[in-house]
């Protein structure tokens, strides 16, 4: 699967800028390149619009996206208001057909679960460059409101910026059967036991013939 991640803003455009002056595009770069090495760690694809702080026009994140053949397209944005007590997640897509409904309703719900944010639901824009124009299945995410003071010092913890770009892995890889490898454990399998020596040989043999080559006897 190819994915196509899109990290809002960049550069001489900021995005939204919190009360304390967190910028938008930061966190939208930091949250997006933990995801990216989330998604390649389970052996996705990823392209993405920009991995440091410069600016793309939303033309170029279009283009680009479709002259890679991307299978799906996610652009990551924290929100805005000038009602500063605004909190919640919500994730947009083109209409209510979408192949990506599901997958957007079940990031809404995980993201809202895990940041202990209220539940803002799908919402539906056909006016959005990078839903209308993107010839793939595409989804822009808001996190959460960055005008928050309470949100914006949630996002500026390491810990819980990690917290959510798991959610988002993790939402993406179960919509294509896949779950997040975690590097720092390692896990053994045991295919078979045997009481003939020969058969265990046999079945270590044939494990190293499709791949497995960390195939080991032990006796017991």
């Amino acid at each position: 699967m190819k994915w196509y991640l899109d990290f809002g803003h960049g550069g001489k455009d900021s995005g939204a800028i919190g009360p304390t002056n967190l910028k938008e595009s930061d966190i939208a770069l930091k949250i997006g390149m933990m995801v990216k090495e989330n998604l390649e760690n389970a052996f996705e694809k990823v392209i993405t619009t920009r991995d440091n702080d410069k600016y793309y026009s939303l033309d170029y994140r279009t283009k680009k996206a479709n002259n890679e053949n991307s299978d799906y397209f996610i652009s990551i944005h924290l929100n805005s208001a000038t009602n500063t007590s605004a909190k919640g997640c919500e994730v947009w897509i083109y209409n209510e057909n979408s192949k990506l409904q599901t997958l957007a309703n079940n990031l809404c719900n995980n993201l809202a679960t895990k940041m202990n944010t209220p539940n803002r639901g799908i919402k539906y824009s056909k006016k959005l460059a990078v839903l209308k124009n993107t010839k793939m299945p595409a989804l822009l995410i808001e996190i959460d409101f960055i005008s928050n003071k309470e949100v914006e010092n949630y996002l500026r913890n390491d810990k819980n910026l990690k917290n959510i770009s798991d959610t988002i892995s993790s939402t993406l890889l179960s919509f294509v059967n896949k779950s997040i490898i975690d590097d720092g454990v390692f896990y053994r399998v045991c295919i078979g036991s045997f009481n003939n020596k020969d058969n265990a040989v046999n079945l270590k043999n044939e494990a190293i013939s499709k791949g497995f080559k960390d195939t080991y006897i032990y006796t017991t």
